[in-house]
């Protein structure tokens, strides 16, 4: 291999290899920043004195001290008026009521938000949309439509956070065998990343290192 070929497979690797890490220590120092300015930085502003992180685990520390007062008598019942006081108000209880169980679904142990992945057609009979099932019960669509329904998000590719709400009859839904972390990463990459599929869930690779090191012609 000549000199120009190998330069630029040695850029390459590196870009690869250098590039996840990139991201995920951008994501987390967004994070941690975020976290940090909400109780750290008043705090080191009345103390004078700079504590990296300090807001991030006092946030951790009330969250978790909510948590215990909640599950006392006493939290509880403070927790009930608080709810039914909050929605009584005409835009702020639509706005709490609509978030408390979007944010309950998500953190629940019981539940996920996203149930598997199915194929739906859209945008037109004929073609297919990779989607997501997140509700199999919807009886005021399945009363208005006249057959069971099912809500389905189908997500944009590459930014898989926007999408579509979708309530189509059960009879066009295709159910499928791939996983739903499958999935994100067959629309992020618009479709570049194949989905394995089978019942059993693909482990946490991350870089592929015998496709990376593999020997290409120049």
């Amino acid at each position: 291999m000549s000199r120009t070929p190998r330069l630029r497979r040695y850029f390459f690797v590196g870009l690869v290899v250098i590039a996840p890490v990139g991201v995920t220590v951008l994501v987390l120092r967004w994070i941690f920043e975020r976290l940090d300015a909400i109780l750290g930085r008043p705090i080191q502003a009345a103390l004078g004195i700079r504590i990296p992180g300090l807001g991030f685990v006092l946030l951790g520390l009330v969250v978790l001290a909510v948590g215990w007062v909640v599950h006392q008598a006493v939290g509880l019942r403070i927790l009930r008026a608080w709810n039914e006081t909050l929605l009584r108000f005409p835009v702020a209880g639509r706005l709490y009521n609509a978030a408390s169980q979007i944010v309950q679904s998500v953190v629940s142990d019981k539940s996920r938000i996203f149930k598997r992945t199915v194929l739906v057609p859209y945008p037109t009979d004929g073609l297919w949309a990779v989607g997501f099932v997140t509700n199999d019960d919807a009886p005021v669509m399945t009363r208005i439509v006249g057959q069971a329904c099912v809500n389905v998000f189908v997500p944009t590719t590459p930014n898989p956070t926007s999408g579509f709400l979708l309530v189509i009859p059960r009879t066009r839904v295709i159910e499928t065998d791939i996983s739903i972390e499958e999935a994100m990463k067959f629309v992020i990459s618009a479709g570049a990343v194949s989905p394995v599929g089978g019942a059993t869930r693909s482990p946490r690779r991350g870089l592929d290192l015998e496709d990376l090191f593999r020997e290409r012609a120049p």
